[in-house]
C-alpha cells in the first residue's frame, strides 16, 4: 500500500494531474498483439499529445527545485 501511495505521489508531483485523472486517461491505451497463422499484428491507438507528455515527465530525469 505504501508503494503505491508513493507512485501516486511522484505521478502527482511530476506531473499535476491526479492519479484518478491519469488512470482514466492512460487506461485505454494499450496495445495488443494477434497471432493469425505466421504473422504477429500489432493494435494499438495513438497516444494523445497531454498523455504523452506526462508520461515524459514521469519517466524523465527527476529535476530538484529548492
Amino acid at each position: 500500500m505504501f508503494a503505491a501511495l508513493a507512485v501516486a505521489r511522484v505521478i502527482g508531483d511530476r506531473t499535476g494531474w491526479s492519479i484518478r485523472k491519469f488512470v482514466r486517461t492512460a487506461r485505454r491505451y494499450r496495445t495488443v498483439h494477434i497471432r493469425a497463422g505466421q504473422h504477429l499484428l500489432t493494435a494499438e491507438d495513438p497516444i494523445p499529445a497531454d498523455l504523452r507528455e506526462a508520461l515524459a515527465l514521469i519517466t524523465g530525469p527527476k529535476v530538484r527545485t529548492k
